[in-house]
């Protein structure tokens, strides 16, 4: 039979303390060889649920086992409720302090406990710890001090703790401080982890979500390509019939007819395309009419084909894009004075440096153009109207209508459709090109504008409220009946949606400059922080006076402070990109009434438009 090694055999007698993980050697005694825990034995009698039932040590004495009710201090006996009677009739334990066990542990009698408690010497069991040898710095019993410490210099117990209890109360101080900085770390630690997780699956998710868009989006162009080669194939195979049955059709005539009709199909709207189509249907089968020929023009030769660039990106792999990676240095999470900010200081009383009042009674939206000289833009919703004004508000242009361009075939001259009024605007943007975007919520319409406030286009949608133009130049609408964002390109189509069922009714947005998105929620009292794909990430909702009852417009600046109008309370809310409140920027204090529309003008100052058209623009943040 193999034998045990010596090394197996100290690696046997050590073993990992439960409590503090430090590594123990067993005794070469076994486990009696370990100290005798007085102070766990205490407990039991006042704290501690005793793992076994007590025995009388009394009748243990006679051979009997009979559990114990009652303790004697004085003698640290056991006894059962016979025993602990005649304890005290004895004339040598008649002034024994006896109490029951239950009355132990209701605490009432903790401090007599710890005066009786007697420990008693590793050395000499029978003998009670008296001394503290001051040289050895340990407890010991009477025997000790005449055997092994007889020239040692002792004290007794009660002086020396007056020393090594403050000793250990000091250490016991500083290890709780570094207890909480250890749980300090942990909570960061475990904040990490959990932002690790939430950009794990943010991140799983923009794949997937970019994923089905992507083949929304090849269904959509397959089906465009398909209709495209039909109509492409139908239209010139007409074309052919037309020259083999039309030669003595005149060029001039089939050419204002052809840019005509081009002009109809490429610019008109569905309705406009169907209320001309059987003038134009008319004119076209006029010309249908043969007219003999008998030369097949050469031009008529047509070859499709496809392109097939997009198969070389989707082999590569870029069809879905690549995962960036962005390690932060956790050091500068655990230690905030190693992180340098770069934003802006904001001043502790924003100072209003203008104020001017127009004409404008509900002034909801305002924004600035993409060059200073250019001004401000406002939506009015009760006037049903809206404005261009000067850098320095003086009023440019006011547009109470739509009508078509006036470069338009002149058979519209024929149609009523000229124009009409416009009902409730209420958002208002600008593309990149100057293009001027509007959300009419009473047509339930978005008109796109040229810069001199002339209709260009218009696109039906539910409901549109506030907008904002992404730098990927989309444009956000909010849609409170739809309880969405909806997301538009700069065609005016519908290119997504950013729901919640956090959302009541979604009024205003904004966008951060890592492209999560701002959400001002008026019935749910609240603002909204959501990742670019809809992942709820912060709410701000305030607290106390810092309460929202009524959020309005909402704007960001270049360092990410996000400001919110809140109308009812006559405040300006400004909250960091996390949902966390920084300070009110202005107040009914400041002369804030009905704070309606936000904007960041080329200065870097805040402009507020207010009901009954005043606009007050405030500087928030410190030059330097």
């Amino acid at each position: 039979m193999a034998t045990a090694s010596i090394g197996d055999e100290d690696k046997r007698s050590k073993f990992l303390c439960p409590l503090c993980q430090k590594e123990t050697k067993l005794p070469e005694d076994g486990v009696d060889g370990f100290l005798h825990n007085y102070f766990i034995d205490s407990l039991q009698d006042t704290v501690l649920t005793p793992t076994r039932k007590k025995k009388c040590g009394a009748c243990a004495a006679d051979g009997e086992n009979v559990e114990a009710v009652s303790k004697c201090l004085n003698c640290s006996e056991y006894l059962c409720s016979p025993c602990a009677k005649y304890h005290t009739r004895f004339k040598i334990s008649v002034n024994h302090k006896v109490y029951t066990l239950d009355q132990l542990h209701s605490g009432e009698h903790h401090q007599e406990l710890q005066e009786f408690q007697s420990v008693f010497c590793p050395e000499h069991k029978e003998e009670p710890i008296r001394y503290f040898c001051l040289k050895c710095q340990m407890p010991i019993c009477r025997d000790c001090k005449v055997l092994t410490h007889d020239e040692h210099k002792c004290t007794s117990l009660d002086t020396a703790i007056e020393t090594v209890k403050p000793k250990l109360a000091s250490m016991l101080e500083k290890l709780d401080d570094k207890i909480s900085v250890q749980e300090n770390d942990l909570t960061i630690l475990q904040a990490v982890l959990r932002d690790h997780d939430t950009n794990t699956s943010s991140v799983m998710k923009d794949i997937s979500d970019h994923s089905r868009h992507l083949q929304q989006q090849i269904q959509q162009q397959e089906k465009k390509l398909l209709q495209e080669v039909q109509q492409v194939s139908e239209a010139h195979k007409k074309n052919i019939t037309l020259y083999l049955e039309s030669c003595e059709v005149t060029t001039s005539t089939m050419k204002s007819t052809s840019d005509l009709v081009g002009s109809i199909l490429s610019r008109g709207t569905p309705a406009e395309i169907l209320i001309l189509q059987q003038q134009v249907g008319d004119r076209l089968q006029e010309l249908l009419l043969p007219f003999g020929g008998d030369d097949i023009p050469q031009h008529l030769s047509l070859q499709l084909q496809t392109n097939n660039d997009v198969d070389r990106e989707v082999n590569k792999g870029t069809g879905l894009g690549k995962i960036q990676q962005n390690r932060q240095d956790i050091q500068g999470l655990i230690s905030p004075r190693l992180v340098i900010t770069q934003k802006a200081h904001i001043k502790n009383k924003s100072h209003m440096v203008g104020q001017v009042v127009l004409k404008c009674n509900c002034p909801c939206s305002l924004t600035t153009c993409s060059k200073p000289q250019q001004g401000y833009l406002v939506a009015d919703y009760s006037d049903n109207k809206v404005c261009r004004f000067s850098s320095d508000w003086q009023l440019i242009l006011e547009q109470t209508k739509v009508r078509f361009r006036s470069d338009w075939p002149l058979i519209l001259e024929q149609t009523k459709v000229r124009f009409r009024p416009l009902d409730r605007p209420n958002g208002i943007a600008v593309l990149p090109g100057g293009t001027i975007v509007v959300s009419e919520y009473g047509n339930n319409k978005l008109i796109f504008m040229s810069q001199d406030l002339n209709l260009t286009k218009e696109v039906d949608i539910k409901s549109p409220d506030g907008l904002h133009v992404t730098k990927s130049n989309t444009i956000l609408v909010a849609q409170p009946k739809l309880k969405q964002v909806g997301i538009v390109s700069i065609h005016g189509a519908v290119v997504g949606t950013i729901k919640h069922n956090a959302f009541q009714w979604p009024w205003y947005v904004t966008v951060l400059n890592n492209g999560n998105v701002v959400v001002s929620d008026r019935k749910a009292k609240a603002v909204f922080i959501l990742s670019p794909t809809g992942s709820l990430l912060h709410t701000y909702a305030g607290s106390g006076q810092n309460k929202l009852c009524d959020p309005c417009s909402v704007c960001v600046d270049q360092y990410d402070n996000i400001m919110v109008a809140d109308r009812n309370t006559n405040k300006i809310h400004i909250i960091s990109d996390d949902g966390n409140f920084v300070q009110f920027l202005a107040t009914e204090d400041d002369g804030l009434q009905d704070p309606l529309g936000l904007t960041i003008n080329h200065n870097g100052d805040l402009a507020v438009s207010q009901s009954r058209g005043k606009v007050t623009v405030f500087r928030y943040l410190d030059s330097g």
